[in-house]
């Protein structure tokens, strides 16, 4: 497998969505969707420092996280990434975007852009995704991705699996 961290850290690009770095400089454009273990950053502060433990997951191999930025506009609206480690060859990707760009086709891209870069570049064995049973548009977003569900967990919780 190729982990992180790369020599260059990888940009990502598609018609519509550029994935690259986070940086600090995102903060103020992204504190209402930075979340770190489930929890949102409430000021610019803790969002840097979310920012920051971020960066060094990645410099401890456990993630790769991007940026989803508009490729017209050049603004971030999003984020997606590997979480949790690659225990066994497995990444579990997740994504999220800021509300008023939802449903506007970035995150088709960008779901399929990361998946592609997870078996192709670092050689994963799988790539997961993992959401509740209520959300449908995530469900939706996944199965329109070639993401299969795998399992469903009693909590209502599913896993998908990558199929490229």
């Amino acid at each position: 497998m190729n982990l992180p961290p790369f020599s260059v850290f990888p940009e990502l690009q598609s018609e519509q969505v550029f994935l690259r770095e986070t940086k600090q400089a995102d903060v103020p454009n992204l504190l209402e969707i930075l979340t770190y273990d489930g929890k949102v950053a409430e000021s610019l502060k803790e969002g840097i420092r979310i920012m920051e433990r971020i960066h060094q997951n990645y410099l401890d191999r456990d993630t790769v996280n991007w940026v989803i930025e508009d490729r017209v506009t050049h603004q971030p609206v999003g984020f997606v990434g590997y979480y949790r480690g690659f225990k066994d060859g497995i990444g579990e990707l997740g994504c999220i975007l800021k509300e008023e760009f939802r449903g506007k086709g970035f995150m088709f891209p960008s779901l399929l852009l990361a998946a592609e870069f997870g078996i192709n570049y670092m050689k994963l064995n799988q790539v997961i995704a993992i959401t509740s049973s209520e959300n449908e548009k995530a469900i939706a977003l996944l199965n329109r991705n070639s993401f299969v569900l795998t399992e469903k967990h009693a909590d209502g919780i599913l896993t998908f699996n990558y199929k490229n």
